[in-house]
């Protein structure tokens, strides 16, 4: 999926987003526009903003943006 996409699904705040990257399984759960909590392998970190979300190289050092066309959704 595009990046736009992934961003405007978080921002929805419908549902939780489950995918896997690199053998190891993550979750978006966006509670609301200022918490979104996510969780890679073994890792979570709670931001207060989507750009945060986008841009933060958590993913093995990529970034949301850098990564969404390869996320494979659960």
């Amino acid at each position: 999926m595009k990046p736009n996409e992934l961003k405007n699904l978080i921002l929805s705040l419908t549902q939780d987003i489950v995918f896997s990257y690199k053998g190891k399984y993550a979750c978006i759960n966006p509670w609301n526009d200022k918490k979104i909590e996510v969780g890679y392998g073994d890792d979570v970190k709670v931001y207060d903003n989507i750009d945060d979300v986008m841009n933060d190289k958590f993913y093995q050092g990529k970034s949301l943006i850098e990564i969404a066309e390869s996320i494979v959704s659960d």
